[in-house]
């Protein structure tokens, strides 16, 4: 068990168990934001966990994007699927977007 000591003058011991662990969408945003050539086109996307699928919704300017969105998320511990319902919108007019 990896632990961290505190800085302050009780010298408390805190172990990684004893602290909050990210929620698998704060982890899977984090890896988008990461990456810092492609982070501007995923800023309208939402992400959804649930049993072990990630479900993926909002916008981005390509079906490259589309892809690489995935790509980026597919290895993320816990997720056993992703459900990846984001539309492509493009200032050409090329349009994945569904009627309702």
């Amino acid at each position: 068990m990896t632990t961290i000591r505190s800085e302050g003058q009780s010298g408390a011991v805190i172990s990684y168990d004893d602290l909050e662990q990210p929620s698998v969408e704060e982890l899977a945003r984090r890896r988008l934001v990461e990456d810092g050539l492609y982070a501007f086109c995923f800023n309208q996307v939402k992400i959804r966990y649930s049993e072990g699928t990630l479900t993926l919704t909002g916008r981005v300017p390509s079906f490259y994007m589309k892809q690489v969105l995935q790509t980026h998320l597919r290895e993320l511990d816990g997720v056993a699927r992703i459900d990846n319902r984001v539309d492509v919108v493009s200032s050409t007019g090329l349009s994945s977007v569904r009627p309702r």
